[in-house]
This record gives structure tokens, sequence and C-alpha cells, in this order.
């Protein structure tokens, strides 16, 4: 039992599947739970997660590392909904300071994200916050899994779990977010997925940009005009823009489908088609994409599939060079 330190018992499934994401702000994904809390202990943290409220406990006299110090154990709930995590605490007197957490939600099939930040601190804002397609990344300055968890979230496959570091953008700089989250075992239900994030900064450093992606910001420097995003190749769908998304673009919060001009769009569906035949690359001049001002900005596209373990490619990084601005 860690003591004099806060520690993140995730509760996203059934309670004999709960585990430790966090000593301290130390990652430990997944870990024993049985392991890290005396098993006396359960129940009270049981009774916060089923409450919904803090318990607070003098722990008994007895022969244990914990004996007669302070219990404390604080749900990280969602609205009207089971907690996604509880923190438990044991020490003497007062916890110094709380562990900075935050439940989000996934629904994988909309592709839209929804997280209540406020448990992170003021630096990541108080409201909640809805982000859709490839909205999320906006804000992450590195995150070396991400198409990993992207895949993970598009199969879907029930009873799945995932966890990642990823460096975000906070308005005190850069921090090291743990996030880790589980779906549905329930099939009809797979693509609803429950997570927390966790601030590990003070045991992971941020890290800076990977040499990949310094070097395609080298490239997009050397050719104005030129944006960068990676796609998925089951619908062609923004998954995460590498530059700065194309000024004007229509890409926030919209059927996607609607963003390519309705005339080029079987000529969408050829250049998927090469790809997922085994083309190394493929090329759309003049593709005519939606604005915000509700008019046609023109670029030349090419795509090339990105490596992964699939027989057919899960995602493409497309280019897009800009040669007709939105007017």
């Amino acid at each position: 039992m860690l003591i004099g330190h806060w520690q993140l018992v995730e509760t996203l499934g059934g309670p004999e599947s709960w585990s430790m994401l966090t000593s301290g702000t130390t990652p430990r994904e997944w870990a024993s739970y049985q392991r890290a809390i005396p098993a006396r202990l359960h129940p009270l943290v049981a009774a916060a997660y089923e409450s919904g409220e803090p318990v607070e406990r003098v722990l008994p006299k007895s022969r244990n590392s914990w004996s007669e110090l302070s219990f404390r154990a604080e749900p990280l709930g969602w609205p009207v909904a089971r907690p996604h995590a509880v923190r438990v605490w044991v020490g003497a007197g007062e916890p110094a300071g709380e562990l900075a957490a935050a439940p989000f939600q996934v629904d994988a099939h909309a592709r839209v994200v929804r997280t209540r930040p406020a448990g992170l601190g003021p630096n990541f804002g108080s409201a909640p916050v809805e982000y859709t397609g490839a909205e999320p990344f906006q804000r992450i300055e590195r995150f070396d899994r991400a198409l990993d968890i992207v895949a993970a979230l598009t199969r879907s496959e029930p009873g799945s779990r995932w966890s990642a570091i990823a460096t975000v953008e906070s308005m005190a700089g850069p921090r090291s977010l743990l996030l880790a989250a589980r779906n549905a075992t329930d099939p009809r239900r797979r693509f609803e997925w429950r997570g927390v994030a966790v601030d590990v900064t003070d045991s992971v450093a941020p890290q800076l940009k990977s040499f990949e992606a310094a070097t395609l910001e080298l490239l997009r420097g050397s050719r104005p005009g030129l944006y960068l995003v990676i796609l998925d190749t089951a619908q062609v769908r923004a998954v995460r823009w590498v530059t700065e998304p194309v000024p004007g673009l229509r890409w926030r919060g919209v059927d996607e489908r609607t963003v390519p001009h309705p005339g080029d769009r079987a000529r969408i569906a050829a250049a998927r088609a090469e790809i997922l035949a085994g083309a190394a690359r493929a090329e759309l001049p003049a593709l005519r994409l939606a604005t915000e001002q509700g008019g046609w900005l023109v670029a030349d596209v090419e795509v090339s599939p990105l490596p992964g373990n699939g027989v057919a490619p899960a995602f493409v990084l497309a280019q897009l060079q800009v040669t007709t601005p939105p007017g």
C-alpha cells in the first residue's frame, strides 16, 4: 500500500476487473488492484464507487503499515453515471494536493469525444468539451500511439482496452497525460468507450515533437500552400492533421462526405481502391473541397499508404497542395 500519495483505481468495468492506473503520478497502467490496495480496504473503495461520494475513515489499529492512518476515497464521476475511477489516499493528516484526473467518453461510431477537463486543473479549462472527427488531436503535441488507438476505436472489439501517454498543450505549457479507456463487453454497446485522463507530468516529462513530425514541418515550410492530413481508408475520413488544417476548409464537426465536391467523389473512390489494391501512391489533381463560407477551394492531392499490421493499409497520408484558396 502506497502511503502518503494518491493512487488511482480505474473502475471502467465491473469490480472484478478494476485495476491501477497510477501510484502517485507514476503510471501503473492496468496493474493489479488486489495487490496495490489491501483487501480490507476494498469495501471502502467500493463504497465511494457505489455512492458517488467521498469516503473518509480513520483506519483501525493493526500490524499493517496503514494502522490508524487516515483513509480517503474520491470517485471521479460523470453526471448520472457510475464513476470512471476512484482516487485513494492513505496517510497521516490531510492529503497534500490532489491527483489531477478527468473523465472522458468516446462514441467510436460517431467519432465524438466528450470530456469534463475541470479535474485536470484550471489550465485545461472547466467547461465540458465535445470534439468531433480530427478535433481531439488539435491540442496534442505528441502522441506516438495515436494511430494504434484510432485503429482500436475503429475495430471496437467488445471488452477491449487501451492506454498511452500523450503530450498535450495546456494554458501553462505542455503536460504529460496518461489516457486509458475501456469499452463495453456487450457487442451492442462496443462503440461506447469510457476513459480517464491523468496528469503524470511530475513523473513523465513532456516529449518534444518526434523526428518524423519535425521532418514533415520542414517539408511544409519549404512548400507554401502544402498541408498534410492522415485519413482512414475505411470511409476516407480525416483522423489527424499533421500540419495545421487548411485555412477556410470546412472540416470541424461536419459530415465529411459533404466536404468533397459531388462531382469529385467518384475519383476519390477510385483512388481509395488503388491504395487498397497495393498502390504506393494515388493522385487527385484539382480536387474541390468545401469551405466554411459555402464555396470551394481547389487542391492537388497525393495520398500514400502508412505502414501497419494489416494486409490492407488502414491509414493514408494525404498531401494537399492548395492551388486555389477560398475566394
